[in-house]
């Protein structure tokens, strides 16, 4: 047994200071160690979206570069997350949406569209929304047309230049009775949503395809793009269409194991344009995205069962929206015990170079089928334009304010 040490005298000075109580970040104060100081803002995962209700899955994610008309005092940028509402099949009545100012403050635009107002749904399997705008002015160049999966064409307009859009959502319903579009009645990404048809855009079943699962994907010519990726939308938009001005834009869609594409009408975003083309990869069982890297066409998709861990994601390659494809696909994303399983059904949201993989998986040794949650990682690709197998992880990516 050691005896006591010695109580040392500590001079009165000393001891006032040791005695004052540390400034702390609430009071705004500067962080007062290296450390403190190294930091940085992690959105962890699953991102925190606004409740009461937890579970959300099929997410897709963008980047507009405001959420209005181009009247308002400040034009604003956000993210935007469009989830499925996961729960049983007669509660997905509607889809919710949220937006961001930096991927971790997160504001929930609730019911942003009601299925139940649409005559021709099911009112039941709300699922797997994706979003998309054009300019209203006519006579705006559609190079100038940014959407929820490309970047604005470089040079890009400058905020007083820009004008109002129209933005549109693709949807499904009724456990593929089909996919309906829908407008926003306020020209915001957020909504409320109409449905513009009233009747489906997609009805029913295409070359063995279930109609779920809509992607919208615009196709910039080269003339009107930095190459590098630029800014201000989520997709990469260097194309190869020549002197060609104008975009294209696509409809992916499909499950039941198969996937197929067609062109929609640029011009009205409302009408399919052309024929039906299938272009189902390897494995492929549903949750088709589509982008665009340096004149390289990346098919991602999911694979494996939706209930368990053998969901995951991969991608094929090739020259063009339609393909022809690579035979052979790679597999970079899957579930991990530990962390989370079931890791599937994604978007992809890019920041000129950078890209950010946004999809939803299960807690560990959680079975309920519909306990599925949003997360985000960071995708990166090798000097050969190959993916990177995604790292999983419970922290996310780093803030990213805008």
């Amino acid at each position: 047994m050691h005896p006591p040490l010695p109580f040392p005298l500590i001079p009165l000075s000393l001891l006032s200071l040791l005695l004052t109580p540390l400034p702390t970040h609430a009071t705004g104060a500067i962080p007062q160690t290296p450390l403190e100081q190294d930091q940085v803002l992690k959105t962890g995962n699953p991102l925190p979206l606004p409740g009461p209700w937890p579970w959300y899955a099929d997410p897709e994610a963008h980047l507009f570069p405001h959420t209005g008309p181009a009247t308002q005092p400040e034009l604003q940028q956000n993210y935007w997350i469009y989830p499925t509402y996961s729960a049983a099949y007669e509660q997905q009545t509607f889809f919710d949406a949220f937006s961001s100012p930096d991927l971790i403050t997160w504001t929930k635009h609730p019911t942003v569209l009601n299925i139940t107002q649409i005559p021709w749904s099911t009112n039941r399997a709300a699922w797997a929304p994706s979003v998309a705008r054009r300019p209203i002015t006519a006579n705006k160049q559609r190079g100038n047309n940014p959407s929820a999966n490309t970047p604005r064409p470089a040079p890009g307009p400058t905020p007083e230049d820009e004008s109002e859009y129209e933005y549109y959502m693709y949807f499904s319903t009724g456990d593929g009775t089909g996919i309906g579009v829908a407008k926003s009645t306020t020209n915001s990404p957020a909504g409320p949503f109409a449905d513009v048809l009233g009747k489906p855009l997609v009805n029913g079943t295409v070359m063995g395809a279930e109609a779920i699962d809509a992607q919208v994907f615009v196709d910039y010519p080269s003339s009107q793009n930095s190459g590098g990726g630029g800014t201000g939308g989520d997709g990469d938009g260097d194309g190869d269409n020549g002197s060609d001005t104008t975009p294209r834009v696509w409809l992916y869609f499909g499950g039941w194991g198969h996937a197929v594409v067609v062109e929609l009408d640029a011009e009205s975003m409302t009408a399919l344009k052309g024929a039906f083309v299938e272009i189902t990869p390897p494995d492929y069982v549903e949750g088709p995205w589509v982008l665009k890297r340096r004149g390289v066409y990346y098919f991602m998709y999911s694979v494996g069962g939706w209930g368990d861990n053998s969901y995951g994601v991969s991608y094929v390659t090739g020259p063009s929206p339609t393909g022809p494809f690579s035979s052979t696909p790679t597999k970079i994303l899957q579930g991990n015990d530990k962390i989370g399983t079931s890791t599937a059904h994604h978007s992809v949201l890019t920041i000129g170079e950078e890209y950010y993989i946004v999809y939803h998986r299960r807690y560990p040794n959680d079975t309920a089928r519909d306990h599925r949650v949003v997360c985000i990682d960071r995708m990166e690709f090798d000097a050969q334009g190959n993916i990177l197998p995604v790292n999983i992880t419970l922290e996310g990516v780093d803030a990213r304010p805008l």
